[in-house]
């Protein structure tokens, strides 16, 4: 026999051997790949999706569920005789909504001057609507409300948002970002809100 050929039954029986070895372990590689993709799934159950915007100096979020939509905000049209806060009205796919400017409503400190070109938050619980102004969306905070430790808001003297305060559900901080959470249930029936409806 020559070199090659005893190179090539080695090769062979390599191959072999490899492919017997892959054989015995596919179905327990199955199996694994089936568990980590179930954990995966749970994992992506657990956590809620939370649209995140810059409000005055801080950065908020509420639920997805309670938002119909985002976008930017269009013409607003100023009424007569309304609270300071209802910036006016816009028009939104032919609904006709009230513009709230939580900065005036709860008295929120804005260091930085507001921009030309806002956008908007579509709030929506039940059958109640306002469009939220807001200075810009910053995108998506998934919470797992079961791991993620929402701290407490402790609100001090003189705190430029203890008006809004006591309807942060928490504060989240994810990097160096701090994300003031909203609870839309207690913010959807807030009585300032609800009177001008």
């Amino acid at each position: 026999m020559s070199p090659l050929q005893v190179s090539d039954e080695q090769g062979k029986s390599l191959q072999a051997l490899l492919d017997a070895v892959d054989c015995d372990t596919a179905p327990a590689l199955a199996q694994d790949m089936a568990v980590l993709k179930e954990q995966a799934a749970r994992s992506l159950r657990k956590k809620r999706p939370y649209i995140s915007f810059i409000l005055g100096n801080d950065e908020m979020a509420l639920p997805t569920d309670s938002i119909q939509e985002i976008g930017e905000l269009p013409q607003v049209t100023p009424l007569p005789n309304i609270a300071p806060w209802i910036a006016g009205i816009v028009q939104i796919r032919g609904e006709i909504l009230s513009v709230v400017d939580f900065i005036a409503l709860f008295k929120i400190k804005c260091d930085r001057g507001r921009s030309f070109k806002r956008s908007y938050v579509l709030f929506k619980q039940q059958d109640f609507k306002f469009c939220l102004v807001v200075d810009r969306i910053t995108g998506v905070v998934n919470i797992d409300e079961q791991r993620d430790h929402l701290g407490a808001y402790v609100c001090s003297e003189g705190d430029p948002l203890a008006a809004l305060s006591p309807f942060f559900k928490g504060v989240l901080v994810v990097g160096s970002r701090t994300v003031h959470i909203l609870e839309s249930d207690k913010l959807g029936n807030a009585p300032q809100l609800r009177k001008w409806r």
